[in-house]
């Protein structure tokens, strides 16, 4: 279920259901954080009044009816606990690490499991549906954010792309203008340092002045209360020492505010976290929450309105989560204003880099190291195997993969399943059929998590060393020059006064020879192995220097309107804003304004001398400016004229546009079903969200996840449909 349509009121539902009815006697209620931990604990609590609760902690259990833990603090206590302790429990969050890391709580007790997320269905581990009994990745109910908009349940999101001067050409020291170059000179920093990209800010370089175009640009911009006082906001920033740079921002820039505590910063290296976060919950003050991961996923604020990203995202699966700290409903007590809506200002155009790669840098939970090695020494394995069953090399890949197993701690409840198997490996290797490789990878490889094999350094440099085996033996030129390459930088970073790296000084220096790499063999591939990720303990880190500066930034990137012949142009806002004090300026002198004003219809030739009059220097009103302007592709010059000079008359925005049409063929077509209804609502804010729609994409998530497209509508109304959203797109347009 989408964030915010109520997972957990869901469950104490079903919880007071099955107590109520003797089927369950103690029930067990996982979340991943202390806080999550706490927040379900404080919502049973309220529906359960007469229900006993407790925490467990510390190793310490208790005999309430519901109890509440971490699952890492189960991980301490199960084992203590019979097989029949609990009849029902609840995985909060179930796709964050479920199946590779707390998979052994499950297996252990017998008890009905129920488990809750609200991450998308297509970024959900396929083991974890399976942990679930959930076959081919559908889950047991599926309420999306999409519906739950459509069914205003949750409420949508507005974006305004910001991005400063610097974050956009980055910082060029010859570049700046001689008074910049100036400041840097006097805060010490040399012309030909400054040599940065927009995307090296808060990285290679530390530019204060646009961390206070950023903390401007939200004061201006956010959604402010009747005080004036930004709403519930939260700021995503890229470090616990960027937060400390934004909070710095608004000390400087608005003392006055900061004294009344309106900023603070919340992540866990702040001591009072979690009271500054109850502050953020339900107090006035803390308005703005500068934060680390620590508020990106879970928290439950539905009075925020402001959601700032302050750093790129590149998970998908954590980019939504973000956005749903502002997509619940809230009504202000104080004015009975009902939230809309929620404007996310982003400044490293995180949504476009969704838009140009939806799948994000990653779609699934990261696969572990010893997993991702065993893998690949598996495709090794195949790879020689096709190549000479009965070689050295292929005997030499087979004993390699043996090891790994023996490594594998026997007594594991997440292992002891598979000692036959085991057993069975260990005595003889079988032949690489399909059926045999799938167990290995989805049923073996997985276990290899469990095992103690060697550090991360170490690993990460086999991992490699396997991926150049793979390239040298497809003939992939391209991946053996990347991988080469990362091999030769670990190996020369070894630290040099080490013995055991002294000792293999002569292996070391042929390795970054050019014709160790010429003649390249299974030899020399497993050399590289063997000699040196043992010693990738004592590589050293190069330290990154960064270059700290305050020069003044500011936000450059806006809509602009070009209205004049010769390029002039505006902002969207500053635009409008000029053109309605024009038009009410001329609404006194001209007797065809006026008439207008007072609610009367004006010929053709009357609003021909109004577009006249208005289509002269400096602003050139016409039409089309203002159909860009005012965003409003459908509307009339006099539908403009009205909703400037007569209070109340509003122009149709894209979403009224939108709902019209599909109002309108929906009236059309009136034999219509209720399941293709459903599937013309979620097409509706597919529309709204994302424009223009194919026919592939009526065939993916979402909008496959309502129904099969081709088995509700014929493929002429398929045809009406298609068309009659790209309409829309090209109106907008």
């Amino acid at each position: 279920m989408a964030t915010g349509t109520g997972k957990t009121r869901t469950t104490i539902a079903l919880v007071d259901t099955l107590l109520r009815s003797k089927r369950a006697q103690r029930v067990l209620f996982l979340a991943d954080r202390r806080e999550l931990v706490r927040q379900a604990m404080s919502e049973f609590k309220s529906h359960l009044p007469n229900e006993s609760l407790a925490r467990i902690e510390s190793g310490e259990t208790s005999g309430a009816r519901i109890q509440f833990a971490t699952y890492p603090s189960m991980m301490q206590v199960y084992s203590r606990l019979s097989v029949g302790y609990y009849d029902l429990i609840v995985a909060d969050e179930s796709h964050r690490s479920i199946y590779q890391r707390y998979k052994a709580i499950f297996d252990h007790f017998d008890a009905i499991q129920l488990g809750l997320t609200a991450t998308p269905t297509d970024y959900i581990d396929h083991n974890t549906f399976e942990l679930f009994d959930c076959g081919d990745g559908a889950p047991s109910y599926y309420y999306s954010y999409e519906q739950a908009i459509a069914d205003r349940n949750l409420v949508n999101y507005r974006v305004l792309d910001a991005q400063t001067n610097f974050q956009l050409k980055g910082i060029q020291g010859d570049a700046l203008p001689e008074p910049l170059q100036q400041m840097a000179r006097d805060q010490g920093v040399e012309i030909d340092e400054l040599n940065f990209d927009g995307t090296d800010i808060e990285k290679g370089v530390i530019n204060q002045g646009t961390n206070d175009a950023m903390v401007r640009e939200f004061m201006d911009k956010s959604r402010k209360d009747a005080r004036g006082l930004p709403n519930k906001s939260i700021i995503f920033a890229v470090s616990h020492a960027h937060a400390k740079r934004l909070y710095e921002s608004f000390n400087r820039l608005y003392p006055e505010l900061q004294r009344q505590g309106m900023a603070e910063i919340i992540d866990s290296h702040m001591e009072r976290a979690d009271a500054t976060l109850d502050d953020f919950k339900f107090r006035t003050m803390p308005r703005v929450a500068i934060s680390v991961d620590m508020l990106d996923t879970g928290v439950d604020v539905p009075a925020i309105q402001n959601l700032v990203f302050a750093k790129p995202v590149f998970s998908k699966v954590k980019f939504w989560q973000m956005i749903g700290r502002g997509t619940r409903l809230h009504t202000d007590k104080a004015t009975g204003e009902v939230k809309k809506d929620f404007l996310v200002i982003d400044h490293w155009k995180n949504f476009a880099y969704f838009k140009l790669k939806p799948d994000g840098e990653v779609d699934h939970p990261s696969e572990p190291l010893p997993v991702r090695l065993f893998r690949l020494r598996l495709e090794v394995w195949q790879l020689l195997h096709g190549r000479e069953p009965g070689a050295q090399s292929t005997l030499d890949a087979i004993a390699t993969l043996q090891t790994m197993l023996q490594a594998l701690p026997r007594q594991s409840i997440n292992v002891r399943p598979h000692w036959d198997e085991l057993d069975t490996l260990a005595r003889q290797w079988p032949t690489p059929s399909p059926s045999t490789l799938e167990d290995l990878s989805k049923t073996i490889a997985p276990l290899l998590r469990l095992a103690p094999l060697a550090g991360l350094d170490e690993l990460q440099f086999r991992v490699w060393c396997e991926r150049l085996t793979i390239g040298w033996l497809k003939g992939a030129a391209n991946e053996q020059a990347t991988v080469r390459e990362r091999i030769q930088t670990a190996i020369a970073s070894l630290a040099d006064n080490i013995p055991d790296v002294q000792r293999v000084a002569e292996q070391r220096a042929w390795a970054q020879s050019p014709s160790f790499w010429q003649h390249l063999d299974m030899g020399r591939l497993a050399t590289l192995q063997a000699v040196f990720a043992p010693l990738m303990r004592y590589r050293t880190s190069a330290p990154i220097h960064t270059v700290e500066i305050n020069l003044p930034d500011s936000i450059t990137q806006r809509s602009w309107i070009i209205y004049g012949p010769t390029g002039e142009g505006a902002f969207a806002e500053s635009y409008r804003q000029q053109v309605e004090a024009l038009v009410r300026r001329l609404a006194d002198q001209l007797p065809e304004l006026a008439k207008l004003r007072s609610g009367e219809d004006l010929s053709d030739e009357e609003l021909e001398r109004i577009g006249t009059m208005l289509n002269q220097a400096d602003l050139f009103v016409t039409e089309d400016n203002l159909r860009k302007a005012f965003e409003a592709p459908a509307a009339s010059l006099a539908d403009f004229l009205r909703h400037m000079l007569c209070e109340g008359v509003q122009l149709p925005n894209r979403e009224q546009r939108i709902n019209a049409a599909f109002d309108a063929f929906i009236a059309s077509h009136g034999y219509l079903r209720a399941n293709q209804l459903n599937f013309l609502r979620a097409v509706k804010a597919a529309v709204q969200s994302y424009g223009r729609i194919t026919l592939a994409a009526l065939n993916e998530p979402p909008l496959s996840r309502v129904g099969r497209v081709e088995s509700l509508f014929p493929s002429q109304d398929i045809n009406e449909l298609i068309a009659l959203t790209n309409q829309l797109l090209d109106e907008a347009a």
